[in-house]
C-alpha cells in the first residue's frame, strides 16, 4: 500500500494489491492538499478493512488494470508504438485520473461527462477519436471476459457527435501544380502517396519499407494500424515500379521516403511551402492527396469494395459518403445505363 503523486498532472494515488490480481489497484483523488489528504485517508481505509484479503470478481477491476491488459494484449499484436504511446499519455494524463477512481462497473455517465468535457471546442472528429480509443479498452475487456459489459456503450452511443463529410478541396490540376513547385523529397512522397492511397501519417505512409516491395508480383505491403483490415498489399503499376527501382540505387535508409539519408515521418514544413508557392487554399493538406486518389478512383468507375480495401475501411458506406462526390455528369450516366422501358 502507498501514497504517490503522477508528476506530469500532480494528481495524488492511493495504491494497494486485492489478492488474485496480478496488477495492484490505483485509486486517483485529484490535486493538491486536498487530493493528499483523500489519497492518505483511502490508505488508511485499506488498511483497516484489510482489502487485500477480499475475494475477487469481475466487478472489482478497475480502469488501470484493464488498460494494462489491454496494451499488453496490443504490444504482443505488435501494434505500432505511436499508438500505444497516444494510449498510455492519455491514460496517464486524462481518463486513470477521472476514471480509476472506482470499479469500471460502478462508473456513471457523468464520468465519461467529465472525460468527454477534456475536449471540448475541439473538432467533432478529434473527440469521437479519443472517446472511441477509450471506449475500445472496455469493448476488449468484455471480449476478453475481464468485465461483464461495457459501461460506456449505452452513453457514448447517445453522445457521440457526426463528423462532417470532408470536402475535396482540391483539384487534380491544382495537384499538378502542388507537385511541381514541391521539392524532390516532397514530389516522391506525394508520388507514393498517389499510386497506394496510404494514410499520410508515421505508421502507413512514412513507415513503408523498401522490404515492403515486392518486385516479383508488383505490390507493396502497406502497414496499417486503424483497423484489423487497415494492413493490406496494394498492386502497382510497371511505370511505377521502374520509377521505385530507381529510388531504390539513391536509398540511404531502409525507408522508402527519406530526406539526407534520414527517416522522416512528415513532410508537414515542406507541404505547406509548397502549398503556398502553388496559391492553394491552406485547407489543402496531405491528406487531402488520399481524399482526391479515392475521389478519382472512384469517379472512373474503380469497385467500391476494391477501394475500401485499399484504403484500409471496412465500411462501403464510409468511403461513398466520405470520399465519393457525384456530379451532374454522374447522374446523367446512371440514368442513361438504364435500359429503354418502350
Amino acid at each position: 500500500m502507498s501514497v504517490g503523486q503522477i508528476k506530469t498532472t500532480g494528481v495524488w494515488y492511493c495504491q494497494y494489491r486485492v489478492a488474485g490480481k496480478k496488477s495492484p489497484v490505483k485509486e486517483y483523488f485529484g490535486k493538491g492538499t486536498e487530493g493528499k489528504k483523500a489519497a492518505k485517508l483511502r490508505d488508511l481505509e485499506v488498511r483497516k478493512a484489510k482489502i487485500k484479503k477480499l475475494p475477487v470478481n469481475k466487478s472489482d477491476m478497475h480502469l488501470d488494470e484493464l488498460a494494462q491488459l489491454y496494451i499488453n494484449h496490443e504490444k504482443r499484436k505488435k501494434r505500432d508504438k505511436s499508438y500505444l504511446s497516444l494510449i498510455s499519455d492519455k491514460l496517464n494524463k486524462e481518463w486513470l485520473p477521472i476514471l480509476a477512481n472506482k470499479p469500471i462497473m460502478q462508473l456513471k455517465s457523468k464520468d465519461f461527462e467529465e472525460v468527454h468535457a477534456l475536449y471540448d471546442g475541439r473538432a467533432a472528429s478529434t473527440q469521437n477519436r479519443y472517446m472511441d480509443y477509450l471506449n475500445i479498452i472496455f469493448n476488449y475487456g468484455v471480449k476478453m471476459d475481464h468485465i461483464p459489459k461495457n459501461p460506456m456503450k449505452k452513453w457514448w452511443s447517445l453522445v457521440k457527435r457526426p463528423e462532417k463529410s470532408r470536402e475535396l478541396t482540391i483539384s487534380l490540376g491544382e495537384f499538378r501544380k502542388l507537385y511541381n513547385v514541391s521539392p524532390p523529397h516532397l514530389q516522391f512522397a506525394l508520388e507514393v502517396m498517389w499510386e497506394l492511397g496510404a494514410r499520410p501519417g508515421p505508421s502507413e505512409l512514412f513507415g513503408l519499407l523498401w522490404k515492403d516491395v515486392d518486385w516479383q508480383n508488383n505490390t507493396i505491403r502497406v502497414r496499417g494500424t486503424k483497423t484489423e483490415a487497415s494492413d493490406r498489399v496494394i498492386p502497382i503499376t510497371d511505370k511505377f515500379k521502374e520509377r521505385l527501382k530507381a529510388k531504390r540505387v539513391e536509398a540511404q535508409t531502409d525507408f522508402l521516403i527519406e530526406f539526407r539519408g534520414r527517416r522522416i515521418k512528415s513532410v508537414k514544413t515542406a507541404f505547406n511551402s509548397a502549398r503556398k508557392r502553388a496559391g492553394l487554399d491552406k485547407s489543402v493538406c496531405m491528406y487531402t492527396i488520399r481524399h482526391l486518389f479515392t475521389s478519382e478512383i472512384l469517379a472512373k468507375g474503380a469497385d467500391a469494395k476494391a477501394v475500401a480495401n485499399m484504403l484500409g475501411h471496412t465500411s462501403l458506406r464510409m468511403i461513398m459518403n466520405t470520399y465519393y462526390h457525384e456530379t451532374n455528369d454522374e447522374r446523367r450516366r446512371a440514368i442513361e445505363v438504364k435500359p429503354e422501358l418502350i
